[in-house]
């Protein structure tokens, strides 16, 4: 009995460990500056994140294209609205229409973009 106690705790501690890790990576590092919408109410944060594909041999010159992770959209108060991970974040920019916001490099937004409380404009 004593060993299955020693077994749970050992499996407690990993697990733990393994979901305080996941909420330190997917938390990211700030990445380039803040893109706000032209009326200041929400803006755009690219962050980025540690992954196989950047820790990959890079040629000399190409280290900073390997810039994965998450892009997300607030409110100017700092309310999460919206975010999606993507890999090669770098030249990833938004585009605010309306009560949309398109992310220019990232082909799936064409069809959808984001959808806003209010008009970005």
């Amino acid at each position: 009995m004593r060993r299955h106690r020693k077994l749970f705790a050992l499996a407690l501690l990993l697990a733990s460990i393994g979901f305080l890790g996941f909420y330190l990576w997917r938390r990211g590092t700030p990445y380039q500056r803040r893109y706000w919408s032209p009326n200041k109410q929400y803006y755009v944060q690219k962050y980025s994140n540690v992954t196989l594909s950047g820790l990959s041999g890079r040629g000399p010159g190409q280290g900073s294209d390997a810039i994965d992770g998450y892009i997300r959209l607030y409110d100017k108060n700092g309310k999460l609205i919206h975010e999606r991970f993507e890999v090669f974040i770098r030249d990833i920019e938004p585009l605010w229409v309306g009560n949309r916001v398109y992310l220019r490099g990232v082909a799936q937004m064409d069809e959808h973009p984001w959808i806003l409380p209010s008009s970005s404009e």
